[in-house]
């Protein structure tokens, strides 16, 4: 844990436990609402704490009732219900287990009630739904790939989560934004990710994207694949992961990404709320703070890479990011030679809770558009949304930065 978290814990603590997670970012239940998270869940488990420390006893509570409520839907008969009910009780022991260590025994208990539950949604949906997991690096990698009902193959966009999320986050995304159109999924849990850190991988380096091209040498494998037509998407670190991984992994033909860690590790490890970089070191194994900021922080960076990117990629980002700032968004994407489109939404933050749905929608159809090779005439586009439904084209700076706002 780091120093920072150490010392501040108290006041995150009570500030959690009074205003729930816009403590951590500002709106996030919002965007977190259209992954499947229900509103009258978060108003239940806020019932229940008054300290963060409580959160974790409250969310299994909350999803040992909707587990209960989708066995008895399921027993009458009532299979649409039951699968609802089982993805909210998932996401609810999701919650639960994020507080412990990887070697804590109550992690490994609320993981095999996430697994519980996305059985459960998998017997439940009418099409096809796969674990998978793969050796790698002397562990396993785990996934879960959701596939379209379609007579050829189908393109394929990988959905790379936050680093705090993890796999089972996509499943409502990939169901209502990307099967429907015809495009298989397949949600990951990378190096220092759910459940393929509870097997002891952890992230240092670049293995994240190697694991990545493992993923895909896998899927590829697959007929029901069209492996010409991979694209990726990636939120929070996984817009980090996901830049880098279209730097070296030629088979990914276009990358998008949001709420980006786009500039310096210094903003989202010294300067953001401290559990950020408590959680990225128990992700990484590391108990040493000074060796972590040398040997980890010190070596992340999206920059160097940002030359080799040469696909079309697709930055979508809140004027008001907790974790990376304006100027650095810029400055990527300027170093960036491949077509490509920035999108700067007004006022929103990290998390970009007010445009959730638009966010999630308009990055599902950027994607297809892009791996069915229809970006032809994309260079370089920027846009300011404002939101008053103004839209800024051609610069995506806030126009208050150059005195032309209206009102």
């Amino acid at each position: 844990m780091s120093r920072r978290s150490q010392e501040q814990a108290w006041v995150v603590n009570t500030l959690l436990a009074s205003s729930g997670y816009e403590v951590l970012h500002p709106e996030a239940r919002y965007f977190m609402a259209e992954t499947g998270y229900a509103a009258v869940d978060f108003d239940r488990v806020l019932s229940m704490v008054k300290t963060a420390g409580m959160m974790p006893r409250a969310w299994s509570i909350v999803g040992r009732e909707l587990e209960a409520k989708a066995q008895w839907y399921e027993s009458q008969g009532f299979p649409r219900a039951a699968r609802d009910l089982f993805l909210r009780a998932g996401l609810s022991f999701g919650q639960a287990q994020y507080a412990f260590t990887p070697q804590d025994p109550r992690k490994a208990v609320f993981r095999q009630a996430v697994n519980r539950c996305t059985d459960a949604v998998i017997r439940l949906t009418p099409h096809r739904i796969e674990r998978v997991e793969i050796p790698f690096e002397g562990k396993k990698l785990h996934g879960i790939a959701h596939y379209p009902v379609t007579s050829r193959p189908a393109p394929l966009v990988l959905l790379l989560p936050g680093m705090d999320m993890y796999k089972e986050d996509w499943t409502k995304v990939a169901q209502e934004y990307y099967v429907p159109r015809g495009i298989a999924v397949l949600a990951v849990d990378g190096p220092g990710q759910g459940e393929t850190l509870g097997g002891g991988l952890l992230v240092e380096g670049g293995n994240y994207e190697r694991a990545m091209s493992a993923f895909i040498d896998h899927m590829t494998a697959d007929p029901a694949i069209d492996g010409d037509k991979i694209g990726l998407w990636g939120v929070s670190m996984g817009s980090y992961w996901g830049l880098r991984t279209a730097a070296v992994e030629p088979r990914v033909k276009a990358v998008a990404t949001a709420m980006g860690c786009y500039g310096s590790m210094e903003t989202i490890f010294e300067v953001a709320q401290p559990s950020f970089k408590a959680n990225f070191m128990k992700m990484s194994g590391y108990t040493d703070e000074a060796a972590f900021d040398v040997e980890v922080a010190g070596t992340m960076a999206v920059l160097p890479v940002a030359e080799a990117i040469s696909c079309p990629v697709l930055m979508a980002y809140g004027e008001f990011d907790e974790l990376s700032t304006l100027p650095q968004t810029m400055d990527l994407f300027e170093r960036i030679k491949a077509p490509k489109r920035l999108m700067v939404f007004d006022q929103e933050f990290h998390a970009l809770g007010g445009v959730a749905a638009e966010l999630i929608g308009s990055a599902a159809d950027w994607l297809e558009a892009a791996v069915n090779g229809r970006l032809a005439d994309l260079k370089a586009e920027q846009d300011y949304l404002g939101r008053d439904g103004k839209v800024g084209v051609g610069s995506a700076l806030p126009p208050w930065w150059t005195n032309s706002a209206t009102d």
